[in-house]
């Protein structure tokens, strides 16, 4: 069985500030209204997969963080994030940017693109329900925009 929840239309997105430096147009600090979708696949228990407010409540806590942020990478190869506790700062072939700490959020990714980002949500919404046995698969979307997003799917529970 599969639960699914749209994001466009829960309340569960989110508008950031980032950039890709290895592809030119996108290596420009730019922002994107993203809307986040899940789906959860298993067996019911009890008559239910899952409650849908017990997710939308997570995901919905967990993209919050992202809201109104410049998403930056923790680590890669291209760009160089250093912070104090007041300041961060990027640096990538010619251009530097420095950003209050409070309007930075640093995902845990050597990039910030979409794909990444799914990546992480993923990662994060299978950690807060991994006490639910019963669920064998999740699968974040992550959209840019309408019509264009991507896709992580991970395996619930594996041992």
């Amino acid at each position: 069985m599969i639960l699914r929840v749209e994001g466009s239309h829960n309340r569960i997105n989110f508008s950031a500030a980032h950039f890709i430096p290895s592809i030119e147009k996108c290596s420009r600090l730019h922002g994107h209204d993203y809307a986040v979708d899940l789906e959860l696949e298993g067996e019911p228990k009890d008559g239910i997969l899952i409650d849908y407010g017990i997710v939308k409540s997570a995901l919905r806590r967990l993209v919050d963080t992202f809201d109104h942020k410049v998403l930056l990478p923790e680590s890669s190869s291209i760009s160089m994030v250093t912070c104090n506790t007041k300041e961060c700062f990027v640096t990538y072939g010619d251009k530097q940017f420095r950003f209050p700490v409070s309007d930075v959020y640093i995902l845990e990714r050597q990039i910030t693109s979409s794909e990444m980002i799914a990546d992480y949500l993923a990662d994060q919404m299978r950690d807060k329900l991994k006490q639910y046995k019963n669920l064998k698969k999740i699968r974040i979307c992550v959209y840019e925009g309408p019509g264009q997003c991507t896709c992580q799917e991970l395996p619930f529970n594996a041992e």
